[in-house]
């Protein structure tokens, strides 16, 4: 309780009562306390868990101690529901630290990059989605391949986790990933930790169907918050029901059992999932009558659905795509290539092609430019920002253009490359409209950065205008996605001196990227980063005399 100042009854003070403001703040200070030992504890568990490769939640003990919350929650009038969601924040807080402890030692990092024109060459990360339907292919079919060079984030590796937990053989060194030869996978009554990654999820649901019996997912912070309801829709036609084990959530963890009659064609409403109709897709020719999928003209998800037809196709599957349904046959053996051909991943390689509009030179990145909508969109973009893109059958170039007269940014598809069309426009220093900005929350966070750079705009619906001037800063920004991160990297060209809090969450991205902007100007190939090893003939030992 909050002291109060004593006084005698003769005295002429009056009682000085502790100000609302001050009684709020020493509350708080003791509410960080009691989360922090919270945190240590929670942590602590979760340690323990991880050091056994089992998730980091334990949802047993997470049940159990809800139930204090609910007892306490009528006694001190908090709605349950809202309880709910403060109980999950407070695991995510804990189980964060753990995932990511190097997240918490990194001090801000100094952006400074040398004042010479570029010339870069390197080996392009492949496309994330191509590459997760390559491993989710090669797990399946127990097929021996080798895939490089990938973006080996923390999404792929999840994936690959996920995947050998069914019993597949893959394995990932540096950029590349190798599957080896093995009977392929089985999920029934197996525990699979699909990680944060709701593609991981759906890739894990979709090929667990032609399981006859149940299997249980497990899931990160993220997907714990999923709703998985609208999934129903199209799974109860194919004989399952996914079943969340948590009363209290809609996400994982969750138990899907398997085993009755499988419709031969479903519908798709806009509520499903485009990502989750596209791993459905996948794995249909593994359903014993294969899977035909009905959808509206102009469906959104057209673009994901072009991308498994044309992997499937290599795969010597016969699948079929028309603008209102897509035909997958029963195929009991597919052909997977011994290096499947992966086209570059468009809005990461779009961002990093930006680079010489800010410093000069060029920037060429190896292999396959994609052709595909986001690509197209990242394309225009770029050179709406002042870059010149020449494109070849092995590789792409970049170089300084001028930037286009109307200096009008719409990125369309690309929507990821908004922070790096802020910094082309900032770069252009002439009035920029950037249009159609869907993501509210994007759109927000592209605000923060302007104000924190003093440049001036005005805002639209869902457009900026954005009027450049002399950058200022003042202290290290948290950048909220990984493109934030790029974003302040090219504006270092501009502003020397910008700080980054967050460093390591462009490598969830991108492991390589701070090989690659550390090592500029001049770069022939990535190479990996050096890994220290003891010297043993200096290493101290303790020896044991009896």
């Amino acid at each position: 309780m909050p002291e109060y100042k004593k006084f005698d009854r003769n005295g002429a003070s009056a009682p000085r009562r502790q100000s609302l403001l001050d009684e709020i703040k020493e509350l708080d200070a003791r509410l960080l306390s009691l989360v922090s030992r919270r945190n240590y504890l929670m942590g602590k568990a979760a340690s323990k868990r991880k050091q056994k490769g089992l998730p980091l939640g334990d949802p047993d003990m997470e049940r159990r101690i809800f139930e204090t919350w609910t007892s306490e929650a009528g006694n001190k009038k908090f709605d349950i529901k809202t309880a709910r969601r403060v109980f999950e924040q407070l695991n995510n807080l804990a189980y964060a630290a753990v995932a990511k402890p190097e997240n918490r030692k990194l001090s801000t990092y100094i952006l400074s990059p040398p004042r010479k024109p570029v010339n870069v060459t390197f080996d392009g990360p492949g496309s994330l989605l191509q590459s997760k339907f390559w491993i989710a292919l090669s797990a399946v079919s127990g097929a021996e391949s080798r895939m490089a060079p990938l973006c080996v984030n923390d999404q792929l590796t999840e994936l690959i986790k996920a995947f050998n937990q069914a019993g597949a053989h893959i394995s990932w060194d540096g950029d590349a990933v190798e599957s080896r030869a093995g009977d392929g996978i089985e999920f029934e009554e197996k525990l699979v930790f699909a990680g944060d990654d709701a593609m991981t999820m759906f890739l894990t649901i979709a090929f667990g169907l032609k399981t006859v019996g149940k299997f249980k997912i497990a899931g990160g912070p993220i997907l714990k918050q999923y709703d998985s309801r609208p999934l129903a829709e199209v799974l109860s036609p194919l004989g399952a029901r996914l079943n969340t084990l948590d009363l209290q959530s809609h996400g994982l963890p969750a138990r899907l059992e398997c085993g009755g009659r499988m419709a031969s064609s479903i519908e798709i409403s806009n509520d499903i999932p485009s990502e989750f109709v596209a791993a459905l897709a996948l794995a249909a020719w593994t359903y014993p009558q294969g899977l035909t999928i009905k959808f509206p003209k102009n469906w959104h998800g057209m673009e994901l659905l072009q991308e498994v037809v044309s992997v499937l196709k290599k795969c010597a599957v016969k699948v079929s795509l028309s603008d209102t349904e897509c035909r997958i046959p029963a195929t009991e053996k597919i052909s997977i290539p011994e290096q499947p051909k992966i086209a570059l991943e468009p809005e990461l390689c779009a961002a990093l092609l930006s680079i010489p509009a800010f410093s000069d030179g060029k920037v060429t990145i190896n292999g396959n430019w994609p052709k595909s909508a986001v690509a197209d969109d990242a394309l225009q973009a770029l050179r709406t920002g002042g870059v010149n893109v020449s494109i070849s059958a092995e590789s792409i170039t970049a170089t300084k253009g001028e930037a286009a007269a109307d200096a009008s940014f719409d990125f369309g598809n690309a929507n990821a490359l908004f922070p790096i069309g802020l910094a082309l426009a900032l770069n252009s220093r002439s009035e920029c409209k950037l249009s159609n900005i869907d993501d509210e929350v994007l759109f927000e966070q592209g605000i923060e950065l302007l104000e924190r750079l003093g440049i001036r705009y005005e805002r639209g619906e869902d457009s900026l205008t954005v009027i450049p001037g002399r950058l200022k800063w003042d202290e290290a920004w948290s950048a909220p996605t990984p493109f934030f991160g790029i974003a302040l990297g090219l504006l270092a060209w501009m502003r020397p001196g910008i700080s980054i809090d967050n460093p390591g969450d462009i490598n969830d991205l991108w492991p390589r990227y701070w090989t690659l902007y550390n090592n500029l100007p001049e770069i022939d190939g990535l190479k990996a980063p050096e890994v220290k090893t003891k010297d043993e003939s200096k290493t101290r030992r303790r020896i044991k005399i009896d």
